[in-house]
């Protein structure tokens, strides 16, 4: 490991500036060059530290992490803590995805409280929709949010409807799609769902072990993976990622590992397993990628850690 580096920073709290120090540890596994891992942070409240870090997502050289406690804190690409906000409802729980559109806005399923939140980059909160319900145009708990072709947002949610909703930005109900089961195109706790290069909907339908890919209207291209630990199979895949060349980046709650797979689902790369060491990961939540470097919330080790692609 390296020695220590030290950040500078600041934040909000009730209006006024807190200027602060922390440490960051900044850890790095070589082998043959490409395979650095740096680690960001470990358990705790502070600016910097995580209590088990739920969702994670990446813009243009910014990243932002929500964890347990319902903070979202962004970060410089290096690791730089930039700015923090907490979600004003936690008591029933916290999100488990974020989404980043292309004017840098984010977009978080707040799970348990049944909703969508829209904020800018700088915590402020632009618009909410949504409330408790079965019926089309409510939420039971939504988990995860890709943005379509034309702006829609396409909604994962499970509870009592397994399914995917759409929505237009300003919060209008479009349609739905989706049903619970684990026959071809059904759905059980889908997780994660990202919009790929090619156009279509690639879904990490967890609790049956597979990655499900749609059309946007709903219709069943292709199914990815099955149930196991061997290259090209998942226990419980929680998030999902493509990168700029269509590659898909999955992340495995249950294996305590991240796969590269092609469109086919063929594995390209794993990186990590379970375990609290350099490179191992402990119930892995989400995978977010960009710039080369795969980020993903090591979520019961309390940490961030970074993967270099592997080209």
């Amino acid at each position: 490991m390296n020695s220590q580096s030290m950040f500078n920073g600041s934040f909000v709290v009730n209006g006024i500036c807190c200027v602060f120090l922390f440490f960051g540890f900044g850890c790095h596994l070589n082998g043959g060059g490409s395979d650095s891992v740096e680690i960001w942070g470990f358990r705790g409240g502070l600016p910097g530290r995580f209590s088990t870090p739920r969702a994670i997502a990446w813009h243009e050289g910014w990243v932002y992490v929500i964890d347990k406690t319902g903070r979202v804190q962004k970060f410089q690409e290096d690791g730089t803590f930039a700015l923090q906000w907490t979600l004003e409802k936690i008591d029933n729980g916290t999100p488990t995805g974020i989404t980043i559109d292309e004017n840098g806005e984010l977009w978080i399923p707040d799970t348990h409280n049944s909703r969508i939140l829209h904020f800018d980059g700088e915590g402020r909160l632009l618009s909410e929709f949504g409330e408790f319900g079965r019926e089309e145009g409510f939420f039971v708990y939504p988990t995860d949010l890709a943005l379509g072709e034309r702006g829609e947002l396409f909604i994962t949610e499970y509870g009592a409807r397994e399914r995917v909703q759409i929505f237009t930005r300003s919060g209008e109900f479009v349609k739905s799609w989706g049903e619970f089961g684990d026959k071809e195109g059904q759905l059980n706790r889908p997780m994660g769902i990202v919009r790929g290069k090619d156009g279509l909907l690639y879904i990490a339908d967890t609790a049956n072990h597979r990655i499900q890919v749609f059309k946007e209207s709903g219709e069943l291209v292709n199914i990815l993976g099955k149930e196991g630990k061997e290259r090209g199979e998942f226990e419980f895949p929680y998030d999902i990622d493509i990168d700029e060349k269509g590659r898909i980046y999955v992340c495995e709650f249950g294996n305590g590992r991240i796969q590269c797979l092609s469109t086919d689902g063929e594995c390209l790369a794993v990186w990590g397993k379970t375990g609290s060491d350099v490179g191992e990961l402990n119930t892995p939540w989400g995978v977010a990628v960009g710039n080369g470097k795969i980020f993903v919330a090591d979520a019961k080790n309390h940490r961030i850690q970074i993967f270099a692609s592997f080209d």
